[in-house]
Order: C-alpha cells, then structure tokens, then sequence
C-alpha cells in the first residue's frame, strides 16, 4: 500500500495496524521527519519525494491512497494519474478531500467571516470552494476520465470537537494551511477585528465552551483494470 501525500503518517500507521504494509510519501520534510519520529512501525517506510512523479515501478503497490491532499496540489490530475500507474492491475486506488463547499462548516465560518473584511481571504475562500475535487462526486469524474473502474464516491461524515473558542481558533489561525498563513500575514488589528466576529458566530450568545461540527469527507475509490 502505498500513502500518497502521507503527512505525519497517521493513515500509513493506522493502515500497518491493520495488517498492511506500506510506504508513506510526502514532500515535507518536516512532515516526513515527524512520521518516522512518532509513527514509526515495522511495515511502514516514510519516504520524501514529489507526489507528482512518484518514484516507483508501474504497478508496485496492490492500493494506493491519499486524504485531505489532492485539492491543493495545482497538477491533482498528475498525481491521480501516477497513483494509478503504480497500483497493480486489480488494485484500488482511493483518495478523500473534504467538502469545503458545504460540508465544512468549521471552516465555513473562518472564511465567511474572513471574506467579509479581507480581499485575499475572499479570494482564498473562491479558489477552495471551485476547486473540481471537494464537489460531490468531482473525484469520481476524475477516476472515471482516467481509466479506473467500479468507481464509488460517498460522503463520510466525521465529526470535529473542540474544547473552547482558543481551541477552535488555533486550528485555523496557527500552523501550514492556506487560511493560517493569510491570516498571519494581516495586519495585527484586522486579524483581531476577523477573529473578534469569528468569536461571537462561535459562541452564538453562550457561555464558552465545548462546541461539535459535523464535517463531510467525501472518499472515491476505483480499481485498476486489468
């Protein structure tokens, strides 16, 4: 199996737990390094490298999987492509990406708020939700235009939990992503006027606390034919 766009290999690991066998790729190495030091396992191998041209025979993997990446990769196409040449005849290939455009409503309310206020979040918030992927049954027309076969696309719904206001700001304001990076790059006064209203849609007139956001991951599986 193989984990493309494997990130600090919570899938790679928990996929070994199961009793695969895998190699996990990215192109972070930051992301690599934070695998092997914590994920680390006896069947997995964490390995950097370019997502978009995988480093590996035709068909050496019997399934080949990706979550929550291929949206923001501009040549998602080519990296579909190359999953598919890697993964044997008869193997799957699979992917999720969640649904920004109406099953992310955590984010939503980042964005939405964000938008209202900043040009660039605005513009931010346009390109994600467009993009042909995070649309329902948009990763299966690709799956399909490639080639893979008893293709299936659903909508899993998991859900995100946080313990406060800090809590939920922290995961869209710090760290990697596209809407932390914007939002670190504001002037210091519109970052807090945009986390001032994001607080109150948050707390909606109650006491701070503990808030549940169901969230939709949509997953698209096909096989190789033979």
């Amino acid at each position: 199996m193989l984990d493309v766009g494997c990130g600090t290999g919570i899938l790679t690991s928990a996929l070994a737990e199961r009793g695969s066998k895998g190699v996990g790729i990215d192109a972070s190495e930051a992301y690599v390094a934070e695998a092997r030091r914590h994920r680390s396992h006896p069947e997995v191998t964490y390995e950097l490298g370019d997502v978009r041209h995988l480093p590996y025979a035709d068909s050496s993997f019997d399934a080949c999987v990706s979550t929550l990446v291929l949206d923001i990769i501009p040549e998602f196409d080519r990296v579909i492509r190359e999953m598919r040449r890697v993964t044997r005849p008869g193997g799957v290939v699979a992917s999720g990406v969640f649904d920004f455009w109406g099953g992310f409503s955590a984010s939503a309310l980042v964005y939405d708020t964000g938008s209202v206020l900043d040009d660039g979040i605005r513009a931010l918030r346009n390109e994600v939700r467009s993009h042909p992927l995070v649309w329902a049954n948009g990763q299966a027309a690709v799956w399909r235009r490639i080639g893979l076969v008893s293709v299936i696309e659903e909508p899993i719904v998991i859900s995100f939990d946080y313990a406060c206001f800090q809590d939920y700001w922290s995961s869209f304001s710090t760290g990697p992503t596209r809407i932390a990076q914007r939002l670190l790059a504001l002037p210091p006064k519109r970052r807090a006027e945009i986390e001032g209203h994001v607080r109150n849609g948050y707390l909606a007139g109650l006491p701070d606390g503990p808030r549940s956001f169901a969230i939709i991951v949509r997953a698209v599986r096909g096989v190789v034919p033979h």
